[in-house]
């Protein structure tokens, strides 16, 4: 008979060289997996949730700022990772639960039972993809995508005398534009300064990235309406907003805000439009 079990367990990693502070040693907080016979150890991610929490960690450490930093890097005593669990101290113990509950969704939707291809090979890497930010990821890829199509109309354009003004516009966009800032920035400061000049470049584009930019601006515009609405810092949760939080409730919310503001068809074609740039990536298996 198959366990169908998934095993979640965090655990601190002693043979890594412990980091001595005050006669105790602190080791990195490691979890471990178990789904099917198959086994993973997975480096923990909750110290790239703390930064937040800085105020209430120096209150657990009494201001001691050696021991600030070895929590905010990961590093716990074996004594104080079991007083964690005991006195179930905030936000540790909250965002350890989380994890674990984060973790195992994953695998969920990896289907390890029915999946035969299921493996845990690599799985920190799944683990990152699925937990990345997903308004940076949004904006990563499509600035992406913007500039690889910006090259080829501009090149395009380079030998074409009808088509001066497009490459004069691209040729500007490619090589004078900051591409370190976010297209979110990009895009609505220079839609401001040359609106018709970008709405010309756009013509050139695939219909595919007008959709995706369309859709991510207007998702834009709701970012920060949804961080508060999915605040998880007074629970102790992970705090960013994740593929896993877009299929259990931000893809819902904002297909409802796209409903109002543009009606049920285009609202349907912005949210595929943006789910498939998010799982691009991803090893989604169909349902």
């Amino acid at each position: 008979m198959v366990n169908r079990k998934i095993t979640v367990k965090h655990y601190l990693n002693t043979r890594a060289k412990p980091k001595p502070l005050l006669k105790e040693n602190y080791y990195p907080l490691y979890i471990q997996i178990i789904v099917n016979g198959k086994k993973a150890q997975i480096k923990s991610k909750i110290n790239e949730h703390l930064k937040i929490y800085r105020s209430d960690i120096e209150r657990i450490t009494k201001n001691n700022q050696e021991k600030n930093e070895l929590l905010m890097e990961g590093h716990f005593s074996e004594k104080f990772f079991e007083d964690i669990s005991k006195a179930k101290i905030f936000p540790l113990f909250h965002l350890l639960i989380d994890e674990t509950a984060v973790i195992t969704r994953i695998i969920s939707i990896l289907q390890p039972f029915s999946n035969k291809d299921f493996s845990l090979n690599n799985f920190s890497d799944d683990y990152t993809k699925y937990t990345e930010e997903i308004t940076s990821k949004l904006d990563a890829k499509i600035k992406d995508l913007y500039r690889k199509e910006l090259k080829n109309v501009f090149l395009k354009s380079i030998d074409q005398d009808e088509s001066r003004d497009i490459f004069k516009t691209s040729n500007y966009l490619i090589h004078f534009i900051n591409w370190e800032n976010s297209f979110s920035n990009f895009y609505e400061s220079t839609f401001e300064i040359l609106p018709s000049e970008l709405k010309m470049i756009e013509n050139y584009l695939s219909n595919e990235l007008r959709t995706q930019i369309k859709a991510f601006m207007a998702y834009h515009s709701k970012v920060n309406v949804l961080k508060r609405f999915f605040e998880k810092r007074e629970m102790g949760k992970i705090s960013t907003l994740s593929f896993l939080d877009w299929q259990i409730d931000i893809r819902d919310y904002v297909y409802k805000e796209f409903e109002q503001l543009f009606g049920e068809q285009k609202a349907l074609q912005y949210v595929i439009s943006l789910e498939a740039l998010l799982t691009s990536d991803l090893k989604v298996i169909p349902q």
